[in-house]
């Protein structure tokens, strides 16, 4: 029996997805240290939004994801400029974001569109994120 009311809401497209990703990432710049409250909602968004992109990369257990919608939110997450958010605000993510931003990253650096990894293609135009995962 699926009890559809405990899970969270989920952006309907992969464009949602990306965007919403982005936006909350983008919230922790504006909060600070002496934001204690702010910070930790920040936070928390961001692992509600980690745990959904999770869920629609790799399927929620009852349902397998579907492979069009990876393929379009890997396109998308290039296209915003995510990949560079998620490698910069790494060293201030908490562990279950991390726990899910791996496995999710996983998946992404696996998915082809036309013949092409574009995840790692994005990487490889932008040396300067090996190099701070190299630092940090």
């Amino acid at each position: 029996m699926s009890f559809s009311f405990f899970k969270p809401l989920r952006p309907k497209t992969p464009q949602d997805v990306a965007k919403t990703i982005k936006d909350s990432l983008m919230a922790l710049d504006t909060k600070t240290v002496a934001e204690v409250k702010a910070l930790e909602k920040a936070m928390e968004e961001v692992e509600k939004n980690f745990a959904t992109m999770r869920c629609m990369l790799s399927g929620d257990g009852e349902v397998e994801p579907n492979m069009d919608q990876v393929l379009q939110l890997a396109v998308e997450i290039c296209k915003e400029d995510v990949l560079d958010l998620f490698i910069n605000k790494l060293p201030i993510l908490g562990w279950e974001a991390r726990k899910d931003l791996v496995h999710c990253w996983s998946i992404l650096l696996k998915q082809k569109v036309d013949s092409i990894n574009c995840c790692v293609q994005y990487i490889e135009k932008h040396f300067e994120l090996l190099d701070f995962l190299v630092v940090w």
